[in-house]
């Protein structure tokens, strides 16, 4: 009997009838094919679909799954669900670090098993299922994927709601920087009352919160910024 190809192993995995000369696009690094100059080109062009898929997939699973949850709870829950750490252990789940096609010195560097590399092919292999099976198919792969994942941080998330920490992993993926905080007493509220207002900027982007702590008025102030943020 014909030994199967690690390729096909992996299409009988993740249940898709897609060619195999087709498959292998998804882990063609830049690296490998400058060296090679293989004219297939790079998997860029389909990470940037699978995201697009990906994003989509876990958003519509949230709304219908979560109906009670708030646009705040859904945006953390998918943010966390979509994020690097978690698409580069899936990654690893699937054995995508054999299929990579990378360069030599990428190769040398420990590209194999780069978080960026790992995520990056799962979303390119997702944007390969999309094209040649549909986004039904698409979707349900996703989802086979990270239902686990989403359902663990919808219950994590139905006790806690702490937007400062997610905050401060955004504000370090995208600017490398820090929130800056400053509270001071809210002067609008009545005497008898003593509330505070956090006044939260990241790289420029600025937001404010109010609430009778400096704990949940830093909360109320950094679940605005992070959800304006969400959307860079």
């Amino acid at each position: 009997m014909e030994k199967k190809s690690s390729l096909a192993l992996l299409a009988e995995r993740i249940c898709t009838k897609t060619s195999l000369d087709t498959l292998e696009l998804a882990f063609l690094h830049s690296s490998y094919v400058n060296e090679q100059d293989d004219k297939r080109g790079s998997n860029e062009r389909l990470e940037f679909l699978g995201d697009a898929v990906l994003g989509i997939a876990v958003t519509s699973y949230l709304f219908s799954q979560f109906p009670d949850a708030d646009e705040g709870r859904l945006t953390k829950a998918k943010s966390v669900v979509v994020s690097r750490p978690v698409l580069c252990a899936k990654a690893v789940e699937l054995n995508l670090p054999d299929h990579l096609r990378l360069g030599k010195g990428e190769e040398a560097n420990g590209g194999r098993y780069r978080s960026s590399n790992l995520a990056n092919a799962l979303e390119a292999l997702i944007g390969v299922i999309f094209l040649e099976r549909g986004y039904q198919t698409a979707v349900k792969f996703v989802i086979s994927l990270l239902k686990d994942e989403i359902n663990e941080v919808m219950s994590e998330e139905s006790a806690t709601n702490d937007y400062k920490s997610l905050l401060q992993e955004l504000a370090q993926r995208l600017f490398n920087c820090r929130p800056l905080y400053t509270i001071s007493e809210d002067k609008e509220t009545l005497e008898h009352q003593k509330g505070f207002v956090a006044h939260i900027t990241v790289a420029g982007h600025r937001s404010k919160g109010r609430g009778n702590s400096k704990k949940e008025a830093e909360q109320a102030a950094a679940k605005q910024l992070y959800l304006v943020l969400e959307g860079f």
